[in-house]
């Protein structure tokens, strides 16, 4: 088993290797945290955020509900959602997942961001 620090550093990397193009290769760690822990948020949000850069929108949303499914307040799944919508061209959902974040919080900064550039 993965200690919490070791489990943070893969997803780390996971995440580094999505934003390098690496897209296979993050896939490959996330899932290989989610073989450890199945519904490990912060893996399948990161799963979800590889769909994204590559513009599958729909598998990323797909992913998301499934997260909101169990936490549907989170605010990290809230914020991606939004970001997959707004990319999608789909504004109006983009905004009713952006309206559940709590305000003060780093994902409310982020999805305020994402709608002032859209």
């Amino acid at each position: 088993m993965l200690s919490e620090q070791q489990t943070a550093r893969l997803l780390d990397l996971a995440n580094l290797a999505c934003q390098k193009g690496l897209v296979r290769e993050s896939r490959v760690i996330f899932q290989g945290v989610l073989a450890l822990r199945p519904e490990f948020t912060p893996a399948l949000i990161g799963l979800a955020f590889s769909h994204i850069v590559v513009d599958d929108f729909d598998g990323a949303l797909t992913i998301l509900d499934r997260v909101l499914a169990t936490s549907p307040h989170d605010p990290d799944a809230l914020a991606m959602k939004g970001l997959a919508c707004c990319l999608a061209g789909r504004r109006s959902e983009a905004e009713e997942a952006f309206a559940g974040i709590e305000q003060d919080s780093a994902a409310a900064a982020m999805a305020r961001a994402v709608m002032e550039v859209a």
